[in-house]
């Protein structure tokens, strides 16, 4: 029987689209307080977009988790009112301090989300297929804003500068350990099973690819390097895996 259409017992799925579902929701919910007090009314305008989007997004994923058997989720897990698990990003878990933590998560953890989805649009479950050709078609709009006010914010120079800077750099671990490890068996189990067509190590060389030459020329710091030999940027410390929580998909 296809994944299509029978009632999937599949753990990996569920704890990535779960972690999925609920940072969507998260994204959703910390953008909705800057529809307000934004800094400008262009970006008031489109941090409402954002919002509905996000949001938008979260409600398409949260039914898939319906598709697990009862061992794997029961149905109070199906709606994020009545969640009890929350796979969200720590990063998260409180209000924006600022205009910067809300571009920094759209510039750096939006767009890890979208890379995933990009290694979902030949997925081998169906659902999942069709959702991230949708999600990753409305994320271009997310991915051009977030740049823009990167260069924006990087620009203006000052405190403004460092305060961007501070929220990049909080951020910045959690996002790459989103992918989890490289040897991290959800994903190498969705990997093997033709869910996604990338390893996390690959899922992050993607990622970096997108992010780098933006942050590189505004000279902003972060632990990467490009290397010639192979053409891609490789992180240059060690992430800290020791704080990872491979359940909820976040540091502790």
């Amino acid at each position: 029987m296809s994944t299509t259409t029978r009632r999937i017992d599949h753990a990996a799925l569920f704890a990535v689209l779960s972690s999925l579902a609920d940072n969507k929701q998260a994204v959703g919910r910390r953008y909705a307080y800057w529809c307000n007090g934004a800094p400008a009314l262009e970006a008031a305008v489109a941090a409402a977009a954002m919002t509905q989007d996000e949001l938008g997004h979260a409600r398409t994923l949260y039914p898939l988790l319906d598709n697990f058997v009862q061992a794997e989720a029961d149905l109070s897990q199906v709606e994020p009112e009545t969640r009890t698990l929350h796979y969200s990003l720590a990063y998260l878990d409180r209000d924006f301090a600022g205009w910067a933590d809300f571009v920094a998560t759209n510039f750096l953890f939006d767009t890890a989300l979208t890379t995933f989805f990009e290694a979902a649009q030949q997925s081998s479950y169906e659902p999942l297929r069709q959702r991230a050709r949708k999600i990753v078609q409305e994320e271009r709009i997310h991915e051009m804003h977030g740049e823009g006010w990167v260069r924006r914010l990087a620009r203006a120079g000052g405190a403004v500068r460092a305060t961007m800077a501070a929220s990049l750099e909080r951020l910045w671990n959690e996002t790459l350990c989103w992918f989890g490890p490289n040897d991290d068996p959800i994903m190498q189990q969705l990997y093997r099973e033709g869910i996604i067509d990338a390893t996390p190590d690959e899922l992050r060389a993607r990622y970096l690819k997108k992010i780098m030459p933006t942050l590189q020329g505004l000279d902003i710091e972060v632990p990467v390097a490009f290397n010639a030999s192979n053409k891609q940027w490789e992180l240059t410390g060690a992430l800290p895996w020791e704080r990872w929580d491979a359940v909820g998909r976040r540091l502790g």
